[in-house]
């Protein structure tokens, strides 16, 4: 076995992570740009929101 080294299993190691990195990095970008866009629509029907500060 000696695909199944310790140097592979590091190096798969450090794909794993990196891999999901970007994905949590990816799914953080559309569920943001999905936030925005309720909001945006929620301002729209509702109007903006009070924050009780005097503008």
């Amino acid at each position: 076995m000696e695909w199944l080294s310790n140097e592979m299993i590091f190096y798969a190691g450090i794909g794993f992570t990196a891999f999901f990195l970007l994905l949590a990095a990816g799914y953080f970008l559309v569920s943001h740009m999905k936030w925005i866009k309720l909001n945006i629509q929620l301002d729209k029907e509702y109007g903006e929101e009070y924050t009780g500060e005097n503008k």
